[in-house]
């Protein structure tokens, strides 16, 4: 589902070269629940924004549901993501100005053939998927951070992607509210079926995945 082949990324000024990643080779299947680990500077946001297409490899191959996205144009590869990948950020980028339906309609947005209605029926049958169907008319700053991560995995969720990247997912969140969001993710996983690479410091909540990819100063190192 994602294949990651010889990805390097380096950053350059006039006066200083970084190696963000080097010769990155990586594989998840379908299905699969894997996590990816090292501590912090070593590249695992930067692997995590280029599989999903937010960011362009300096060199190397990434291909994700059998197609070569390398070379997508800029509305190619929003119209890719949209279809094919979900995303869940430490930091929920929820926007402050929209009730929890509305920004849970945000990549339906973009869709074209849905009907408003249909937007809103898709909208209103994830929020109750995690548990918040109660909350529909709600503000993000009338939310928990758990909910409001619960309201980003309902937005990565609703456009039925095959594909949940998510970086830190429970960064922001206690020990409780953050051992909910992990078991939400999980029966994503078994029961809907989506494959999910997952950026985390936590490593109790890595060993629960299917495979723990760890990395060191831009390399996969295990």
């Amino acid at each position: 589902m994602i294949k990651l082949t010889q990805i390097s990324k380096i950053y350059r000024t006039t006066e200083i070269e970084t190696v963000a990643l080097e010769n990155i080779n990586l594989e998840i299947r379908g299905g699969e629940f894997v996590s990816i680990m090292g501590p912090s500077g070593c590249g695992k946001s930067t692997l995590l924004n280029i599989a999903g297409i937010l960011d362009e490899p300096t060199s190397g191959k990434v291909e994700l549901d059998g197609k070569d996205v390398s070379s997508l144009g800029t509305k190619e590869a929003a119209a890719f993501r949209n279809c094919k990948l979900g995303f869940v950020f430490q930091s929920f980028h929820l926007i402050p100005s929209l009730n929890v339906i509305d920004n849970v309609q945000i990549p339906l947005m973009y869709r074209k053939g849905i009907s408003q209605r249909q937007k809103k029926e898709m909208a209103t049958a994830m929020i109750e998927k995690v548990g918040l169907i109660h909350r529909m008319k709600h503000f993000p700053s009338q939310l928990s951070g758990g909910q409001c991560q619960r309201v980003a995995i309902a937005r990565a969720l609703v456009g039925d992607p095959k594909i949940i990247l998510a970086d830190e997912p429970t960064g922001n969140l206690d020990s409780k509210m953050g051992s909910e969001i992990m078991s939400m993710l999980h029966q994503i996983n078994k029961n809907d079926g989506k494959t999910i690479l997952m950026v985390t410091h936590n490593e109790a909540q890595a060993r629960q995945t299917d495979r723990i990819i760890r990395m060191m100063d831009g390399r996969i190192i295990e």
